[in-house]
């Protein structure tokens, strides 16, 4: 059976302050739930690169879980402030810092901030920074790629972020 990897950063479920922000929607929550339970299959692994709620843990979590019907993997971000444990029984299947795969040709990190001190990789692919330039420190590489939410509101393909360069 085929299995599809999606990539979801910096969902801020709960943050309302995020629609002034990033210039979201005010619905932007429901878009990202209905999209997740439309794109991610059963044998699919959904990334999340962290920054998954602000407040409100318990049901955030349930609600994407319930959307979600996927595997489900969290990489913490720096709002992410609940013991491993605490996902694990909320969940999510893997709950790290950042992973490293080998897949689609390329070794590839994936962590909520921009790794910038390391090169143990050929890309990371990161969230964190958003479609603003609230982060100006990092600043983009070859072997740096930002995903950010706020151009689709739905899950990235994996592939598509490796092969073609972008979120686009």
């Amino acid at each position: 059976m085929k299995r599809n990897y999606w990539i979801l950063p910096d969902t801020h479920f709960g943050h309302s302050a995020m629609c002034e922000y990033c210039g979201r929607p005010s619905d932007f929550v429901e878009r990202i739930l209905k999209s997740v339970k439309r794109i991610v299959y059963p044998n699919d692994i959904l990334i999340h690169l962290g920054d998954f709620c602000i407040g409100s843990d318990e049901i955030w979590h349930r609600k994407f879980m319930i959307a979600c019907i996927g595997r489900c993997w969290l990489i913490r971000g720096n709002h992410d402030r609940k013991s491993l444990g605490w996902y694990l029984n909320h969940g999510w299947d893997c709950v790290v810092d950042e992973i490293a795969l080998e897949i689609f040709g390329k070794r590839i990190v994936l962590s909520h901030k921009p790794i910038v001190d390391r090169d143990d990789f050929d890309l990371n692919i990161h969230g964190h920074q958003h479609n603003t330039v609230h982060h100006p420190e990092f600043e983009e590489t070859s072997k740096r790629r930002l995903l950010y939410i706020e151009h689709l509101y739905e899950p990235i393909s994996l592939r598509r972020v490796v092969e073609r360069g972008g979120c686009e």
